[in-house]
C-alpha cells in the first residue's frame, strides 16, 4: 500500500513537471515576441523610401479632398477626385509592401504638406484653384516624379524598385494634366481667368504680333533699298525718304 502511494506521488510530480516546463517556456517566448518588434526585411534606406512613398500619396489624397469642398470649378473637382482615387490605390500598394517587408509606415503627411493643406483649407474658388493646381498639382507631382525615378535607381530591394516603377506612369499623367490645367482656363461656370493668372500677351497670336511689330515694320512688308550714298534710316525713326527729299 505504501509502495503504491509512493509510485503515484512520483508519477504525479513527473507529469506536473512535464506540463509546467512548456508553459513556462511559452510564457517567456511570448513575452519576448510581444516586446521585440519584427525585424524589417529592408535596409534603412529602402525603409525610408517606402515611408516617403506613403507620405507622398497621403498628401495628395488630403489635398484632393479639399478640392471637393473648396471650389466650384468642375475641372478642379474632377482632378481632385482623380487624385483621391489614384493615390489611394497607390497607398494600398505601399501598405501591402510595407506589411510584407516589416516596415512601419507613417500615419500622416510630413509637416510641409500638413502646412500646405492648412493654407489651402482657408482658400475658396479661384484663389483655391490657382494655389491647389500650382502646389499640389504641378509642384508636388514634379517632386514626386523626380523622387520615384531616384527611388527606382537607388533602392536595393527589387520589390521596392518595382513599386516605384509602377507608380511613375500615373504620377507622370497627373503632372501632364495639372500642367495643362494650370496654363489653361478653369471649367467653372462664369470663370474667365486662367487658373494661374492672366494670359501672357507674348504667347498669344495678338501678343506675339504686338511684340514682334512694336517699333518695326509689319512682317512681310518690303522696305525699299536706300539710294547710293544715302544712309539707311534707323529702325523706329521717321523714314525721310517716304516723307520727302531733304
Amino acid at each position: 500500500m505504501l509502495k503504491t502511494t509512493l509510485i503515484k506521488c512520483v508519477l504525479g510530480a513527473a507529469v506536473a513537471t512535464a506540463f509546467a516546463m512548456p508553459v513556462s517556456s511559452y510564457a517567456q517566448t511570448g513575452a519576448a515576441t510581444m516586446n521585440t518588434p519584427a525585424a524589417s526585411a529592408l535596409n534603412k534606406a529602402d525603409q525610408n523610401i517606402v515611408a516617403d512613398m506613403a507620405r507622398a500619396n497621403m498628401a495628395e489624397i488630403e489635398a484632393g479632398k479639399l478640392a471637393l469642398t473648396n471650389t466650384q470649378n468642375a475641372q478642379v473637382i474632377s482632378f481632385g477626385q482623380q487624385m483621391i482615387d489614384d493615390h489611394t490605390k497607390a497607398l494600398n500598394d505601399v501598405t501591402q509592401l510595407a506589411q510584407t517587408k516589416g516596415v512601419t509606415l507613417p500615419t500622416e503627411p510630413d509637416s510641409k504638406h500638413k502646412a500646405m493643406a492648412a493654407k489651402l483649407s482657408k482658400l475658396k474658388d479661384d484663389a483655391f484653384d490657382k494655389a491647389y493646381m500650382a502646389q499640389a498639382g504641378v509642384g508636388d507631382h514634379k517632386a514626386v516624379h523626380a523622387a520615384l525615378k531616384k527611388f527606382e535607381t537607388q533602392a536595393k530591394d527589387p520589390d521596392v524598385k518595382a513599386l516605384a516603377a509602377k507608380m511613375l506612369p500615373t504620377v507622370e499623367q497627373h503632372l501632364h494634366s495639372a500642367t495643362s490645367m494650370a496654363g489653361g482656363k478653369g471649367g467653372a461656370k462664369g470663370s474667365k481667368a486662367p487658373l494661374t493668372g492672366e494670359a501672357n500677351d507674348h504667347t498669344s497670336p495678338a501678343g506675339a504680333a504686338h511684340g514682334a511689330g512694336h517699333g518695326a515694320a509689319k512682317v512681310g512688308a518690303k522696305t525699299p533699298a536706300p539710294a547710293a550714298g544715302v544712309k539707311p534710316p534707323v529702325v523706329g525713326e521717321a523714314n525721310e525718304q517716304n516723307a520727302g527729299k531733304r
